[in-house]
């Protein structure tokens, strides 16, 4: 590597073309001028300059040398300013969730990117533990996890709640109501279709998320719906991802019905798996199990008139915090980005 003094000090000389004045500008002697000259002109292995009386002329290797001593110059002065640069609406944020966190914010933050076409938005779906881990091993430096972890390598903020669903087919399979001798015509109409019969107002075909109705069902009380919904899901089977079981065992605990937190997510019959969150609910809309999911996701599937949501005694959420590390402050970017986020899930 070429030294960077004898180089700043060729660039003098060049553009003075005289070593008093290189020797005046560089607060050197005349004699020091001349040394990095000649170590110069040994480090490149050939003549740079032919001397003129008091003044210079470049060799072609000389001119050479002085663009390359200004490409140089020229780039350390942009590196540095460019370390105390930040700019809001420029640059690559890279931000770490869940699939169904990703369904969410991915509008907002494309809408943003439209707005500010230098930002360039990354998100990457991944599992909780890939994402605290990338942020403790600062490969990662914006994620969104469930539950607020406990760690003094990760810094989190309360963004806000995700509702959890338990989702059912609206129309139970013939076959599945005739193997279930707990489920009465009743109850059938209960799972089926909330809308028709004489239920109350409040479930009669509304619910929180579009084309999706809540069962609150014909039964007089919620033992029975509970109880009813126990022998569906043993019998029609779990759709299996990824998050299926952490979000069934949450489910069951908090969603107030006693028939339900006795049951063992780990002890129920499974009907299927697949790990892409586009396509869980696909078998359950064919009436071919159930699942655990945000609810949010059923915003975002076309068939979403083929599924139920179980209203149970209690709204199930996750709270949802943002992680980064707590040892510097993110670049400016980030905090544009990271309000946009806010804005969606608070």
């Amino acid at each position: 590597m070429i030294n960077p003094i004898w180089l700043d000090t060729f660039i003098t000389l060049v553009e003075t073309g005289n070593f008093t004045r290189t020797a005046e500008q560089r607060f050197m002697t005349q004699p020091g001028v001349s040394q990095h000259l000649k170590k110069l002109e040994e480090a490149c292995q050939c003549e740079l300059v032919v001397r003129l009386g008091k003044g210079i002329q470049l060799t072609e290797q000389g001119q050479r040398v002085y663009h390359y001593a200004k490409e140089q110059q020229e780039k350390e002065q942009d590196f540095i300013a460019s370390l105390k640069f930040d700019a809001p609406f420029e640059g690559k944020c890279v931000v770490a969730c869940s699939g169904a966190i990703a369904q969410r914010i991915y509008p907002a933050l494309l809408a943003l990117q439209k707005q500010h076409s230098a930002l360039n938005v990354h998100v990457e779906v991944a599992p909780r533990r890939t994402i605290l881990s990338g942020i403790a091993n600062n490969t990662l430096e914006l994620g969104i996890v469930t539950n607020q972890p406990e760690s003094e390598d990760i810094h989190s903020e309360y963004l806000g709640e995700e509702a959890l669903g338990l989702i059912l087919p609206r129309s139970l399979p013939d076959a599945l109501a005739a193997q279930v001798p707990e489920l009465s015509d009743n109850t059938q109409g209960c799972i089926s279709n909330s809308g028709s019969g004489s239920g109350s107002g409040s479930g009669s075909g509304s619910g929180s998320v579009a084309k999706v109705a809540s069962v609150s069902g014909k039964a007089k009380s919620k033992t029975v719906d509970a109880s009813s919904l126990k022998a569906v899901i043993k019998h029609l089977g779990l759709i299996n991802h990824p998050d299926a079981m952490h979000y069934l065992q949450r489910y069951f605990n908090d969603c107030g019905e006693a028939e339900l937190a006795n049951i063992n997510p780990n002890k129920l019959p499974h009907a299927g798996y697949i790990n892409q969150l586009s396509q869980i609910l696909l078998p359950v809309s064919e009436g071919l199990g159930y699942t655990v999911l945000p609810t949010s996701t059923l915003d975002f599937v076309s068939f979403a008139d083929k599924l139920t949501v179980y209203k149970a005694k209690n709204e199930v959420t996750e709270p949802l915090y943002s992680v980064q590390t707590p040892h510097s402050a993110l670049p400016a970017r980030y905090q544009v980005v990271k309000q946009a986020i806010t804005q969606v899930l608070g």
